[in-house]
């Protein structure tokens, strides 16, 4: 069956598992072939790695939350209410947990919203750890001797921006500008951790889990229209003012620490 743009969702994990999977083993071959050490790739499970990890996971998933409650209150997205369980035949369950005499009584079992927060965090953390040690890490090593500072800055912020559309195709491509601030987050927090990613991965799991987790829980509905300049255009958040601007502050309050 061939491959459709965008990929959908339910899509998505079983093509990137294979793939993110596989390059923890490629890095350790490539690490044992040079005589390098996690360590030069920005990779140190230590207390002040984990820490900075943390204060970046915190500062992103404060960030999208803030956000999102901005929006709340300007009316631009609303809360959604969750549904009712429903019995096996589709029918709502009445407050006493029992569904229509003409429906069968067993009904559909569905991950609570802890079970689904415990999976979204794992997969934010591991999609974080494996893309900071690929652009951030092995590719920022690579290029950053073959290329002066700033050439390599841009390239891989560039790469970083296009690999999205593996799974967008030419649909991502309002997002790109975006995804390039992004990455020159990433890779600024990287430098204010003098070479490690402990940051990185904190911003960029917090990132990814505060998004997802919305997604997941089904939190939020469309409410009025806001400016597309603003908000984004659907699906594509990055093409809008705010969480440009959100990204923009995160950069400036990682070179303030760096």
């Amino acid at each position: 069956m061939p491959l459709t743009y965008p990929v959908a969702p339910q899509h998505k994990l079983p093509l990137l598992l294979p793939l993110y999977l596989l390059a923890p083993v490629a890095v350790e071959v490539h690490r044992r072939l040079a005589d390098s050490t996690w360590s030069a790739y920005g990779i140190a499970w230590d207390w002040p790695f984990v820490r900075a990890a943390a204060t970046g996971f915190g500062v992103a998933a404060g960030g999208v939350a803030l956000l999102v409650a901005l929006q709340v209150g300007l009316g631009w997205r609303r809360w959604q209410r969750q549904a009712p369980p429903v019995g096996s035949g589709g029918a709502e369950l009445s407050p006493t947990g029992q569904a229509n005499a003409n429906i069968e009584a067993q009904t559909i079992a569905s991950p609570s919203p802890g079970v689904v927060l415990l999976a979204v965090l794992a997969l934010a953390l591991f999609i974080g750890w494996i893309e900071e040690l690929v652009f951030r890490g092995v590719l920022v090593n690579g290029l950053g001797q073959a290329l002066p500072v700033g050439l390599m800055a841009i390239t891989v912020c560039l790469i970083f921006a296009i690999s999205h559309l593996v799974w967008d195709g030419p649909a991502g491509g309002p997002q790109l500008p975006g995804l390039a601030v992004m990455g020159a987050v990433l890779l600024l927090a990287r430098w204010a951790q003098g070479g490690s990613l402990g940051l990185a991965w904190g911003l960029h799991a917090g990132w990814v889990f505060a998004i997802a987790a919305i997604d997941a829980l089904a939190l939020l509905k469309p409410g009025k229209d806001g400016p597309v300049w603003l908000v984004g255009l659907p699906d594509q958040p990055l093409t809008g003012l705010l969480p440009l601007g959100l990204l923009v502050l995160t950069g400036v309050g990682v070179w303030a620490l760096g």
